[in-house]
Order: structure tokens, then C-alpha cells, then sequence
């Protein structure tokens, strides 16, 4: 069924009378606080596109109800906790900003499969976009603190169309199989000397990560040089691909992190198209040659796209 839904309106409240099959009209506006959706095959669709603001202000440090401080993983504005769910044209932000006063701010936390983000805009500074699922180490320590809910050990299929992801630190981060078609990935300008984008923490048994195809990589300050890398592992096998990106200055010229205290660089699984800029790249990397790009594309979409079919089978 097919829904208005206007700023006047609680689209919270609305999303937790959804029915499988309903797509929600949002029209312009600001709509803050928290939402969650926990229906399946369900869409939400801005009415003008970019009009549309989910915002929160949750932070790490932050006291809920509860007594405890917010952790990462409560500071989320919009949490997809459903699969075949599906966002166009939404602006979601968490306006804890910047991180070296909030810490952690989660804006999207999506923890569901073949959930869909089209032409979105996401923002925050440090951890704005979590992909779920969280690593196992973490499943058991958050046992009877977090929600159960947050706790699912499920492989996640993701696709990010045309989206803007913004931050400074860590801010795509997570262990699902995610693919970054065509977006723009801007940097924050961060008081410390170095930024990272991506965090993955994939489990050793996925062949695939993070890839990031035809994908923009800019930085907000156009005269910030060589300070933000592509990614540090989070996790010993996180797995991330950039593709035929377009990189700006910002880059640094090793292209990649093994995360300070670690020998990850023996684990992690990076990936990068050959061009002009690898020449000083990590050694643990991987420089791949116009051939072996197209194949490892290949071989992904084959691979993403057999495990939502499969999936969907069992929905």
C-alpha cells in the first residue's frame, strides 16, 4: 500500500504500523529522532528528492535512559533491522558532529539483506555508516546490553546507487558484503593529522567486502593533501575494493592502513585498480591490472547477487 507521510506527522510511529509491501511518500521537511524499521519489504521514497532530513542527535558518551552511555551501536538516526527494504532520495544525518567532541555517531546502521539505498545522502563525521553485522567478538560482549536485535549474525547484501557518504573516521564500516555503485565518498577535515574512510571486519569465510566501483573519493577541503587513507582493517580479514574510483589529493600515497597495534596487514584483503598513484602503495596490497579488475567485478556481482537470490528463496 502506498503512503503519504508529512512533516506535521510521526514517521516513527508510522514505520512501526508498516505491513510488508508498503512504500511510504515522505514529503519535505525535518523529521527528528529515532527510527527503526523492522518490516520487511518496505520502501521509503522522498518526494522531492535531497528535501528530505532524518536527523538525531545521539554520540558515544551520550547517558540514555538507561543510566549507561550510548555505545556505537545505539547512536544510530535510522536503523534497517529488516530485509528488502529499499531508501530514495533521503538525507540522513547524525548532527553529532564534530567527532573530536562527540566520538562516535552512527547516522545509518543497516543491518538487513538486500536492502537498497538510492541517491541518499548520509552524513556524520566519525562511523556514519555502520553494515552490519557486527563482528562475532563484539556479539558476545554486548550480550545483555545491547538489544538482540543489534546481536544477528547474518550475512548482509547491500547496494549503495549514487549515494553521498560523508564523514572523517571510520565512517564505512562493518562486515557485510556491500557494493558502492557510482557515490561519492567526501572526507571531513579532522584535527588529526590522518583520517581513514573504511573500517570492514569481514569474516575470514566471505570472499568479499566493501567494493567501491566508478565510486568518487574527494575530500571536503579541497586543499587537504595526502592525509585520509582508503581503509584500515577493523577486523583481521576485512576485505575492501576500490574500482575505477576517481581519487583526489587527499589520498595518502600508501593508500592503506594496517591499524596501529596489529600485524593485519598479513590478514587484510584490499584491493585497488592499477593507476598512476599505486606506485607507493602498501606491498600488502593488492594492485590489480585492468584484466584482474574486470574479473574480480565479475566475480562479486555473480557472488552478491547468488546469495541474495538464495536468500530470497528462504524469505
Amino acid at each position: 500500500m502506498e503512503k503519504r507521510i508529512s512533516a506535521n506527522q510521526s514517521l516513527a510511529n508510522a514505520l512501526t504500523t508498516a505491513q510488508k509491501g508498503d512504500v511510504f511518500w515522505i514529503e519535505d521537511g525535518v523529521y527528528d529522532g529515532k527510527l527503526e524499521i523492522q518490516t520487511s519489504d518496505i520502501t521509503l521514497k522522498a518526494v522531492h528528492p535531497g528535501q528530505v532530513f532524518l536527523r538525531n542527535h545521539d554520540y558515544y558518551h551520550k547517558i540514555m535512559t538507561d543510566g549507561n552511555e550510548c555505545n556505537t551501536f545505539r547512536t544510530y538516526t535510522l536503523y534497517i533491522g529488516a530485509d528488502h527494504v529499499r531508501l530514495e532520495g533521503l538525507v540522513i544525518q547524525n548532527q553529532s558532529v564534530p567527532s573530536s567532541v562527540y566520538g562516535q555517531a552512527v547516522a545509518l546502521h543497516a543491518d538487513g539483506n538486500d536492502f537498497q539505498c538510492v541517491d541518499c545522502i548520509i552524513e556524520s563525521s566519525q562511523d556514519t555508516l555502520f553494515i552490519g553485522p557486527l563482528p562475532e567478538d563484539l556479539q558476545v560482549r554486548y550480550r545483555g546490553f545491547y538489544s538482540e536485535k543489534f546481536l544477528k549474525n547474518n550475512d548482509c547484501f547491500q547496494q549503495y546507487q549514487n549515494c553521498t557518504i560523508i564523514g572523517d573516521v571510520d565512517f564505512i564500516f562493518g562486515g557485510g558484503v556491500a557494493f558502492f555503485d557510482h557515490c561519492r565518498i567526501l572526507s571531513k577535515v579532522r584535527e588529526h593529522p590522518h583520517s581513514f574512510i573504511c573500517a570492514p571486519s569481514h569474516k575470514k569465510e566471505l570472499p568479499y567486502g566493501f567494493l567501491f566501483h566508478h565510486c568518487q573519493i574527494a575530500s571536503l577541503d579541497r586543499k587537504e593533501t595526502h592525509s585520509v587513507y582508503l581503509a584500515r582493517p577493523w577486523r583481521d580479514y576485512g576485505c575492501c575494493a576500490f574500482i575505477d574510483c576517481e581519487l583526489d589529493s587527499h589520498i595518502h600515497p600508501e593508500g592503506f592502513h594496517s591499524w596501529e597495534g596489529t600485524h593485519r596487514e598479513q590478514t587484510a584483503r584490499f584491493y585497488e585498480s592499477a593507476s598512476s598513484s599505486d606506485k607507493e602503495r602498501v606491498s600488502w596490497a593488492h594492485v590489480l591490472s585492468f584484466e584482474e579488475s574486470q574479473e574480480y567485478i565479475r566475480k562479486f556481482k555473480e557472488y552478491f547477487h547468488q546469495n541474495i537470490e538464495k536468500k530470497n528463496k528462504d524469505f
